[in-house]
């Protein structure tokens, strides 16, 4: 067993720099395809004979990121998996055996709930980066395409550049907006009034851009949990909200609490279409990200986390946690 370790720590490496490069070539790509599209755009502006030229090398790099990022996602998506089967490996040897080596913690599934917390934040960092990219950065993009025309209008047409220079803040006072909707997404305001506050607002905000209408109902609610576990069931929520938005258009969800003890279950339920776990599974090979995502961080509070759907009769989510 040692040996069969040892031989996938390195394959689990050889695939790590692989993955590190492949990473690192896609973020060359979108930092010339941002130059590019500010080139172009500027070009479309002022119809300049380069702008053909422009729009076929941004096409032609565009379809490479697409490639680069299937890779990306392959390679990651490889290297989690080696790396579970790893850390399960480790376990069972650990537990098997009783002994750990120096430094280590002797709970075999603390080594495996590290392991997870590890991965989890390299993928949160992977999804900022891209929201980043698709957000800010391409704000920032766009105000310097506005000041270089502006320069330019400056000495060809002065009489366009105020109205022009207005055009241009008000872009940039929508990015601002953007930016501080990124940045409260990262750490809702809101949570350190408590859950049921920080619930209230998203909610609220979600149902004025969705046609799903939201029913809270949180029965004994805890005076205060802590903060780990407040974000945890935010962020589940939000998941589930979202997923109701993709697959349940126009469906009722009831968003529930019932405090049991020291047990706290909360429910998300939806009376849209529903969908069959199973054949999902069944035809990807795997659970959607979505709800990979949203039961291992119950798993890191030692939570349980449980969905139930069938086709035309809705979708339950269920958290129980231990207060």
């Amino acid at each position: 067993m040692a040996h069969a370790l040892q031989a996938l720590r390195g394959e689990a490496a050889q695939l790590r720099e692989q993955h590190t490069a492949i990473t690192q070539q896609g973020r060359k790509m979108y930092r010339t395809a941002d130059e590019l599209a500010v080139q172009r755009t500027f070009a479309e502006q002022l119809n300049t004979p380069a702008v053909g030229r422009l729009r076929q090398q941004e096409a032609e790099l565009r379809s490479k990121m697409a490639a680069i990022d299937a890779e990306t996602s392959a390679t990651a998506e490889a290297l989690k998996r080696l790396e579970q089967l790893i850390r399960q490996i480790e376990m069972s040897s650990t537990s098997l055996s009783g002994t750990t080596s120096i430094g280590q913690q002797n709970d075999p599934w603390a080594l495996a709930l590290r392991g997870q917390i590890v991965q989890g934040r390299e993928d949160e960092r992977l999804r900022l980066a891209r929201e980043v990219h698709d957000g800010p950065a391409q704000v920032l993009a766009n105000v310097l395409m506005g000041l270089e025309h502006a320069m330019n209008l400056q000495q060809s047409n002065p009489a366009q550049l105020e109205p022009f220079l207005n055009e241009l803040r008000s872009a940039a006072r929508q990015g601002l907006h953007e930016v501080r909707g990124f940045i409260a997404d990262l750490r809702p305001g809101a949570l350190d009034q408590g859950f049921p506050t920080a619930l209230a607002d998203y909610v609220q905000k979600y149902q004025q851009t969705t046609k799903v209408k939201v029913t809270i109902d949180l029965l004994h609610w805890p005076t205060r949990l802590p903060a780990e576990a407040e974000i945890v069931l935010y962020r589940v929520t939000q998941e589930a909200l979202q997923n109701i938005h993709k697959h349940a258009r126009n469906a009722n969800v009831l968003i529930r609490s019932v405090l049991q003890g020291n047990l706290l279950i909360v429910t998300i339920r939806d009376d849209g279409p529903g969908f069959d776990p199973r054949e999902v599974v069944r035809r990807s090979g795997k659970e959607s990200w979505g709800l990979t995502s949203m039961r291992e961080r119950v798993a890191l509070l030692g939570g349980d986390f449980a969905i139930a759907s069938r086709p035309g009769a809705g979708t339950e989510v269920t958290i129980r946690i231990s207060i």
